[in-house]
């Protein structure tokens, strides 16, 4: 049977339930939180208070989610995989990519099979390297 995979591992597609496709756990900006890190607050509170609202989206029947959050919205896999083992009830798929309008953020830049190559480093993307990386 066909799977997808999510923060704590593979589930099958028949079990995914009643699912939300466009979720944000958490949206930060990791310059703003490290500089002003009282506009973040405790991160074990954060943690809590999205532990605590999860729950309560699956006691109404919700059994998955998939948090779009990517580079670019302070994405981190270590915190959702923690706010995922509290609420084992509920699957998050997790997105790649990055949030963009007009230009792919600064660090991707000059980070190009040229650039890289020039450099003496492996000619590689390293947008695809990081995507794939994800998924797989």
């Amino acid at each position: 049977m066909p799977q997808v995979p999510t923060v704590l591992g593979p589930v099958e597609v028949a079990s995914l339930g009643r699912t939300l496709m466009h979720e944000h756990i958490f949206i930060l900006t990791a310059d703003v939180q490290q500089n002003y890190p009282e506009e973040w607050g405790d991160e074990d509170a954060r943690v809590a208070d999205a532990v605590r609202q999860l729950r309560d989206l699956a006691a109404v029947g919700v059994s998955t989610i998939v948090d779009v959050t990517v580079i670019g919205q302070g994405r981190y896999v270590p915190r959702i995989r923690r706010v995922a083992e509290q609420v084992p009830e509920l699957n998050i798929v997790v997105a790649t990519g990055c949030y963009t309008f007009d230009e792919v953020p600064r660090y991707f830049w000059r980070r190009t099979p040229e650039t890289e190559a020039s450099l003496g480093r492996p000619s590689r993307d390293v947008m695809v390297d990081f995507f794939v990386r994800d998924i797989t």
